[in-house]
């Protein structure tokens, strides 16, 4: 088994469906994954300025654990250093920590939790 990681302007077809149709893609970037040719994750991020922000990172749950998130994640940072950008965003739920340690892996660091209480 092998594995592919693209930069793409817009995700392919059998890419949609995974991306929240309140996600605006327009000015985002996106790198892809298959494992041989199976379509295997998804990482959108829009660069401002000096600024990348992680917008989805997915991999299909049959397939992680073998490195796939964190190949997305390398080649992202990589696109938004040649874009300028000197800082990254990406937003973890407070109970994945799987998502935690692949960011931190690639040298990022906890800053902030949002908590919302209804009123």
């Amino acid at each position: 088994m092998t594995m592919r990681i693209a930069a793409v302007r817009t995700p392919p077809e059998e890419f949609l469906n995974w991306i929240p149709a309140a996600l605006v893609l327009e000015h985002s970037e996106a790198v892809v994954a298959y494992w041989d040719q199976i379509p295997a994750g998804l990482l959108l991020f829009a660069v401002d300025g000096a600024i990348a922000t992680i917008h989805l990172h997915y991999v299909e749950p049959e397939l992680r654990n073998l490195g796939i998130g964190e190949q997305l994640l390398e080649e992202a940072l990589t696109l938004a250093k040649r874009a300028g950008c000197v800082t990254c965003y990406g937003w973890v739920s407070p109970g994945d920590r799987i998502a935690k340690l692949t960011y931190e892996a690639q040298g990022f660091r906890s800053d902030q939790i949002r908590v919302t209480r209804e009123l």
